[in-house]
């Protein structure tokens, strides 16, 4: 057994050298960031300060770059030494901890020819704390589960999700064509490690890829509310105008926030596009050049996350600032996983 210290914590917790990092951790009640915990969400990506661990198979969700800069993926690294890990996140984080409860349907909102819109209701009088940028779980009647970021910025009483209608999508078909009114469902959350880090001053460029932009949205709004203190440009990359299916809400953002700007590009668009076309993160670097002062965060489709992240590091961007929510099961279900105690 090796023991694993959280730096700048009072708390530490034993690991064995056959198990994951992770799932030491969460056997021991403490709460980490995980996603998939299958290495290609990036969810529980931490910096190894001290020590040394094997990953059971290559990480898929990090770059060399990374690698390099001595993160690891605590869903597949194994301790073989006492260890010092960075998590690097909020203590408000930390308090939530991951519950089940039961939401009701309260409004299905068709927002483009393939995204629906779904708000939930919160049970009367029961608190679903999160970070703007995490995502929850719905539990499957077939034991599987369906993962989608929360849209929406915090307010008490309701929670807005972006559907995508994807071919094998089946619990998004569902929810547009059979759905009761009023339906009770039941979910998981909060989950994942996205959130903005409120203790940098750094400009932020904000990347999405289709429904990615959803937990952008809720950051934003979030961020909006408060009072903007720092300067934010949004890229927000699809494939053709229609897919802009809240382009006249960023648009608002853009006219009335003086710190905020936004930029939509298209990959295959009509021959009247004004605007940026091609891939998002090459749109982002005609403007950004060079990203030395800038902090990224980004959400949406694996090849983009990838790409950005590659070309991101080339242009000078510390992988300390570099943040992202993979959508690598965009359009599945999967088996229920242990859960967090």
């Amino acid at each position: 057994m090796h023991q694993v210290y959280l730096a700048g914590r009072d708390n530490s917790f034993a690991a064995g050298a056959d198990e994951p990092v992770l799932e030491a951790g969460l056997r021991q009640h403490l709460t980490l960031p995980f996603g998939c915990k299958s290495g290609g969400c990036g969810s529980c990506r931490v910096r190894l300060l001290q020590g040394e661990v094997q990953h059971r198979v290559p990480p898929p969700a990090l770059s060399q770059a990374e690698l390099d800069a001595g993160y690891i993926l605590m869903c597949l690294a194994e301790a073989r030494s006492d260890l010092v890990l960075d998590l690097h996140q909020p203590a408000r984080l930390e308090r939530l901890r991951p519950r089940q409860l039961p939401v009701r349907a309260q409004a299905r909102t068709p927002l483009s020819h393939d995204v629906i819109g779904l708000t939930l209701k919160l049970p009367r009088g029961e608190s679903f704390d999160y970070v703007p940028g995490q995502y929850l779980d719905f539990l499957l009647e077939d034991g599987k589960r369906r993962s989608f970021s929360i849209a929406s910025a915090p307010n008490g009483e309701t929670l807005e999700l972006h559907l995508r209608i994807a071919p094998g999508g089946r619990f998004a078909q569902w929810v547009r064509d059979q759905m009761p009114d009023r339906a009770i469902l039941r979910i998981e959350g909060p989950l994942g490690a996205f959130y903005l880090r409120e203790d940098s001053d750094r400009p932020m460029l904000l990347m999405a890829g289709g429904t990615g932009f959803a937990p952008i949205k809720a950051m934003l709004e979030d961020q909006l509310a408060r009072g903007l203190k720092r300067p934010a440009h949004l890229f927000w990359g699809v494939r053709c105008r229609e897919d802009l299916y809240l382009d006249a809400l960023a648009r608002r953002w853009a006219e009335e926030q003086p710190l905020f700007q936004y930029t939509p590009v298209l990959s295959d668009p009509d021959a009247g596009w004004p605007g940026e076309r091609g891939f998002v993160h090459e749109a982002l670097l005609r403007a950004y050049p060079r990203l030395d002062a800038h902090e990224v965060y980004m959400s949406g489709p694996p090849v983009m996350v990838r790409s950005g992240k590659d070309a991101f590091t080339a242009a000078g961007l510390d992988p300390d600032h570099l943040f992202y929510d993979s959508f690598d099961y965009a359009f599945e279900t999967w088996p229920t996983q242990n859960p967090a105690p």
